[in-house]
């Protein structure tokens, strides 16, 4: 992504309310990117700046709390793009070809630790668990950051 439309998405979280500096949007892009996304255009901006935000907000909302603590950055950027693509992917415009999905789990147990690296499965749903599991990333993780709302 270059410059210009990194600047926009911040610009856009902002006058959506939130409080995020340019290095959690940056950390958004490079992971949307790792897995090999990288269709920019103004409205795919503005939807992505809407996921980060939305995933922000439940955040907050969960934990009660004003800001998000940097050491939620991580799991936050996971919930962000695991809800950019779920809304791509659930409107059509995902290209799941560009996507690598080579190491994805289909299941983890950890009673008596079982891995499933299911290579006959479809992509798609490999795709659908990569979205689950990063919609749902750190939950024990944003617990710890939990307050008591009066």
């Amino acid at each position: 992504m270059e410059n210009g439309n990194l600047t926009e998405v911040c610009g856009n979280l902002e006058d959506i309310g939130s409080s995020l500096p340019e290095q959690f949007c940056r950390m958004v892009v490079w992971r949307l990117e790792g897995i090999g996304y990288t269709a920019w255009d103004a409205a795919e901006i503005w939807n992505l700046a809407f996921s980060i935000r939305k995933a922000e907000t439940e955040v907050l909302d969960y934990c009660h709390i004003e800001a998000i603590p940097e050491k939620l950055y991580p799991m936050l950027c996971d919930r962000s793009c695991g809800q950019y693509l779920y809304g791509l992917k659930q409107a059509g415009k995902l290209e799941i070809e560009g996507i690598d999905l080579s190491g994805i789990l289909t299941s983890l147990t950890e009673g008596d630790v079982k891995v499933d690296f299911d290579k006959g499965a479809s992509d798609e749903a490999r795709l659908d668990v990569l979205l689950g599991e990063m919609m749902n990333s750190g939950k024990g993780q944003r617990a710890c950051y939990r307050k008591l709302k009066f």
